[in-house]
């Protein structure tokens, strides 16, 4: 069930910032609309930006888990468009009302550009369906109308708050009450916290109809035992490109399948995933044909040409997700843990480009978008490596 509004709980919230966070635990609790780290959401006080500060959980924030910044140099730090980003992002830090709170996060000028009260960030998997195809502008105008104007993919930070403040002031309507975010989800904004959740909500609903409209009818295959043995050598052979142990998990299943046996799976899943974030776990793009070392040597060009030498100690090229039909999907990680969450994501990946291929033609961010995301927000594997050493 998804979570949904309760007055009685609203009520008890004591502050403008204790709604904040109930509000935004409703949403990080729907795993349709956030996976694993991802969305943000934020409250503008008396000069003051409530974010939500990286590294919290959506579906478990409390106050404390926001920082305070001030709004009015926010502003005007985006309003230079000379300084780089890593500067940039170095005087974002400095704005703290409080030195010693959270690190804000990556989308803090985003929500310092928009105007609104209160402003939602999700990465909802419908939203994605209809947006993430070759003519996703036509999509989206047939899907949401002047409700939510499209932005062109932009790396998060400060080219992304720019580009969301620029379509507002040239698109917005009376009737808009969202942004989407082409490759990278929605945003939802409102002056009460009721009105900005439940425009979250209603842009949600309007592409989950426009799916609904273009959905096709097929017979899934039946789930069967899977082939655990063809799965555990595909574990081998990753864990030696990744120099070191790998932890499995297995999802065979109707949908894992289906998708396996696509006719066109070279072609939809070689795209990369719905949004780069996703790619921090899941890679990419999927083994598919079983060779291990084949895919280690196209992912190594791949991280030549995008990263160059950045890539070199932090990504390997070992595949994190393995489609086949004798199993379905296969996950890996550093432990069970971050195994399993590749396949929780790589699962939601699937839905995402079934339905978008319902409707168009699936596509992903380009590759050197998607290799910018994993060196800058990857790197976790490492650290956990590290831990399990001590």
């Amino acid at each position: 069930m998804k979570p949904v509004w309760d007055e009685a709980a609203a009520r008890r919230c004591d502050s403008a910032l204790a709604l904040r966070a109930y509000t935004s635990r409703l949403i990080g609790s729907d795993p349709a609309l956030v996976l694993h780290g991802g969305g943000n959401t934020s409250l503008k006080l008396d000069g003051t930006l409530y974010v939500k500060g990286t590294g919290s959980n959506l579906a478990e924030v409390r106050e404390e888990d926001f920082t305070a910044l001030d709004l009015a140099a926010l502003r005007a730090l985006l309003a230079d468009d000379k300084l780089p980003d890593a500067e940039l992002m170095r005087r974002v830090d400095a704005c703290k009302r409080v030195s010693s709170a959270p690190k804000p996060s990556i989308e803090t000028l985003l929500h310092a550009a928009l105007p609104r009260t209160f402003v939602e960030h999700a990465h909802a998997d419908a939203v994605l369906a209809v947006v993430n195809v070759a003519r996703g502008a036509e999509a989206c105008a047939a899907a949401f109308g002047d409700c939510a104007p499209v932005v062109p993919y932009r790396h998060s930070g400060a080219a992304l708050a720019r580009a969301c403040k620029s379509v507002l002031e040239r698109e917005a309507t009376a009737n808009t009450i969202g942004l989407i975010l082409a490759f990278h989800g929605v945003v939802a904004f409102g002056d009460t916290a009721r009105d900005s959740h439940n425009n979250l909500q209603l842009l949600v609903g309007m592409a989950e109809r426009y799916l609904q409209q273009h959905a096709v009818t097929a017979i899934p295959p039946v789930p069967r035992n899977p082939d655990l043995a063809a799965a555990e050598q595909l574990r081998i052979a990753t864990s030696t490109i990744a120099g070191y142990p790998l932890a499995m998990t297995v999802a065979c299943t109707r949908e894992t399948l289906a998708f396996a046996q696509r006719p066109d799976l070279a072609a939809v899943s070689q795209q990369g995933p719905p949004t780069p974030q996703h790619a921090i776990f899941t890679k990419r793009v999927p083994l598919i044909d079983g060779d291990v070392a084949a895919y280690a040597d196209r992912y190594r060009n791949y991280l030549e040409r995008t990263l160059g030498a950045a890539a070199a100690g932090r990504i390997d090229a070992a595949p994190r997700i393995a489609l086949d039909p004798r199993f379905g999907l296969c996950a890996f990680g550093v432990n069970a843990h971050y195994a399993a969450i590749a396949a929780e994501i790589y699962l939601h990946d699937i839905d995402i480009i079934t339905r978008a291929s319902t409707h168009g033609s699936y596509r992903a961010a380009g590759e050197q978008d998607i290799a910018r995301a994993e060196l800058e927000y990857g790197g976790f594997e490492l650290r956990v490596r590290q831990q399990m050493k001590h």
